[in-house]
């Protein structure tokens, strides 16, 4: 990073300042002094802001990726102290508590508790498990409970001594280094804010033409000039040199820049930051704004909203849901243990730590966890509670790729082993034993997430083994033959102020979109809280149905299928916009995508559901295609779509939300709409000032070459007036 000198020197050596000064020079060489040095303050001011917004940007980009520690690595056999700028991939770290992760790594021995808040903005720590030892191959999006990221701190460590043959045992807790320098996370985060993707704006490209024929102009007068003023090649030569730096006149750059000056103070005034002044210009012309869901729209956190049982009815020989019910103490026995027990909670300092999820649903239990656990956990039922101590003997943790996890735990009292299964419900009924599930099950299901549920499913087995036999059991051999029990069921809040966002947003003539990770349903139902989709209108769901492979269209609210939704996207309401919205999983818009169909129906498409980070991308991508796009996320996994789009803003205040051209710290949609405001409002003035520099100029010419026919001009004071006063005032306003 240059010094302020060296800053300072890169900046006035750009053709733009050198053209400044060349003018500045001339004025100065005519005896226009005062005019050259109030032209000078403005030019320099300009200069010294964009120096100092390009300084301090990269001073917080040098702060975020330099870092060097000394740490212990085993090489040759043996534990060395080395520089963590010294590892190279393969290298076996020991991880402590309170270090920052310099590489990213995979944990092979021993658990961890690390803060990813810079990586991702959780204010809560995400617990780490060691890889297991088996035969399943490693993927780095599957195995993301085994991965130590850079950048990120530790903030507790257990080391696993003893082990059924799960895990590799050491008295420390062991790392093996993945990727290092900019191969990991966080150095390719800042590789593309050093190399950031190229964006053309119209504005930028049509002043090239605008200065062409300023310059076309200039030969005009120039030849006015030698036609008015023969026999004097000193006049012409003095008009000449007017002429040329008053119509292309040197504060004409500062003046385009004002207006975008400005938006950034004001912005900034507002908790919204900006690393790149270009995109404010940019995000005055945005038409599509892309939102992520959760954490976005709607809160960080989930809620508890109620369990929904399901009983086997002998005399039926089948299984009948029981009545939806908030109060989790009043279900069945069975049902209590599955929510208090599996989940990969821990307790670190009275607080728990691990997956969101995973601790609203221990609250909701209301048992507590001993820290003196007999094998991995120890869960305590409350006191009021006739159940019994559970002790969680065997984890597996949830994989993104099997969308489930299971533990079994053995009751103190009568010491049975019980094994309790969690998961999406599409995947435990994959998994249970189809007499043990309800008549209308997906019905059920669906009708849960229509209105904002995030449901989760319970299955449970009694295990007839021995802990002994247990170690030795695979996880596909744990879970078959498990039972449905129930479903657990949360919801996603709304944010206060989302409805008013999203409602002033599409009065200033935005398109507002839902490109979520979530499920289609529950995406839908926060779109209509919201206002994205009019409440009188049709939602047609798009899906692969996974039996045939083939796309299939559902109204969400009837549940008939659609064979043709073209002539439904051709009825229109009186305000001239379709009466029918689509909604897409992220199976149907790539099916789509390959198809080469979903462009023509991108603009009726209004919620992305099930889209992975990648999807999230294709879909920015394939909208900025169709105007200026912009997306707005909490820059976890949203991070690359945020980068992509014409105009990012990230929701968070991680070192990942800088990748995007703008962060706010106030976790508010609203933000979005107070950008768009002072991106057009300064848009307006760089218009403005453009207008009037030009103007001014055009007008100057024509009344210098009356002046200097007449021999008279205007005095430096009217110059300086003009030049100073009058424009870069108009500028600030």
């Amino acid at each position: 990073i240059p010094s302020w000198f060296g800053a300072f020197v890169r900046e006035v050596s750009s053709f733009v300042f050198l053209y400044q000064s060349l003018a500045l020079i001339v004025f100065m060489f005519d005896a226009y002094y005062k005019v050259g040095l109030v032209d000078l303050a403005v030019v320099l001011l300009a200069v010294a802001f964009s120096m100092v917004v390009k300084k301090l940007s990269e001073e917080r980009l040098k702060r975020m990726a330099e870092q060097s520690d000394q740490l212990m690595a085993l090489r040759d056999g043996s534990w060395v102290e080395v520089s963590s700028r010294d590892l190279v991939p393969g290298d076996v770290i020991r991880v402590t508590t309170g270090m920052q992760m310099s590489c990213d790594g995979i944990l092979i021995s021993g658990n961890a508790v690390m803060n990813e808040s810079s990586l991702t903005g959780e204010a809560l720590p995400i617990r780490k498990f060691p890889l297991r030892n088996d035969d399943s191959g490693f993927s780095k999006e599957a195995n993301k409970n085994n991965q130590l990221f850079a950048g990120t701190v530790v903030s507790q460590v257990q080391p696993v001594t003893s082990s059924n043959g799960d895990y590799l045992t050491d008295d420390h807790v062991l790392c093996l280094v993945n990727h290092t320098g900019t191969a990991s996370d966080k150095g390719k985060l800042v590789r593309k804010i050093l190399f950031p993707q190229p964006i053309s704006f119209v504005f930028d490209e049509q002043l090239k033409v605008v200065f062409t024929i300023l310059g076309i102009y200039v030969l005009f007068c120039l030849a006015m000039a030698i036609y008015f003023y023969q026999g004097s090649p000193t006049a012409t030569w003095l008009y000449f040199q007017f002429v040329c730096f008053q119509a292309l006149s040197p504060i004409l750059p500062a003046g385009i820049l004002a207006g975008q000056s400005m938006a950034v103070f004001r912005l900034k005034r507002r908790q919204i930051y900006c690393v790149d002044p270009r995109r404010v210009m940019i995000a005055a012309k945005c038409r599509i704004m892309n939102f992520d869901k959760t954490g976005t729209l709607t809160n960080e956190g989930l809620e508890f909203y109620g369990v929904q049982r399901s009983r086997f009815v002998e005399e039926k020989d089948a299984a009948e849901f029981e009545q939806f019910t908030g109060d989790l103490g009043s279900c069945d026995e069975l049902l209590q243990i599955g929510v208090a027990s599996c989940h990969a909670v821990t307790d670190l300092g009275d607080q728990l730590i691990g997956n969101p999820v995973d601790i609203e649903q221990f609250k909701a239990s209301k048992w507590t966890l001993d820290k003196e656990p007999k094998f991995l956990d120890k869960i305590v039922p409350p006191q009021d509670s006739a159940l019994s101590v559970l002790h969680v003997a065997r984890r597996f943790e949830f994989v993104h790729a099997r969308a489930s996890m299971s533990v079994v735990v053995q009751d103190e009292r009568d010491g049975q082993l019980h094994v309790f299964v969690k998961g999406s419900f599409e995947r435990i009924k994959a998994l249970s034993n189809a007499r043990t599930i309800p008549a209308g099950y997906d019905a059920a299901c669906n009708q849960l997430a229509r209105e904002g549920g995030y449901v989760l499913a319970f299955a449970h087995m009694i295990l007839d083994a021995t802990l002994d036999q247990l170690r030795t059991m695979e996880q596909d051999d744990i879970e078959t033959g498990c039972d449905f029990i129930g479903l657990l069921v949360f919801k996603n809040m709304l944010k206060p102020d989302t409805a008013q966002a999203i409602s002033e947003l599409k009065g200033g003539s935005i398109r507002t979109v839902m490109v979520t990770g979530d499920t289609a349903l529950t995406g839908i139902f926060i779109a209509r809280q919201c206002g994205m989709v009019p409440p009188e209108n049709t939602v047609v769901l798009g899906d692969i149905d996974k039996k045939t492979g083939r796309l299939i269209w559902t109204d969400v609210d009837s549940d008939e299928p659609v064979a043709d939704i073209e002539p439904l996207l051709d009825t229109r309401g009186p305000d001239g916009f379709p009466l029918t919205e689509l909604a897409v999983t992220g199976a149907a818009f790539n099916y789509l995508d390959e198809a080469g169909q979903m462009a023509p129906l991108l603009l009726n498409t209004r919620v992305f559901a099930r889209m992975k980070p990648q999807d999230k991308v294709r879909c920015t991508q394939m909208t900025m295609e169709r105007g200026i796009t912009g997306m707005c996320g909490d820059g976890g996994n949203d991070t690359a779509a945020l980068r992509a789009a014409h105009v990012g803003i990230a929701l968070s205040d991680a070192e990942a939300a800088i990748v995007s051209p703008f962060s706010s710290s106030n976790r508010s949609v609203m933000s979005c709409v107070e950008l768009l405001i002072q991106s057009r409002a300064g848009l307006a003035t760089s218009f403005a000032n453009y207008r009037a520099l030009i103007l001014y100029g055009t007008t100057m010419t024509m009344h210098k070459i009356i002046t200097f026919w007449f021999s008279n001009s205007l005095s430096d004071t009217i110059w300086i007036i003009i030049d100073a006063l009058i424009a870069t005032s108009m500028a600030i306003s």
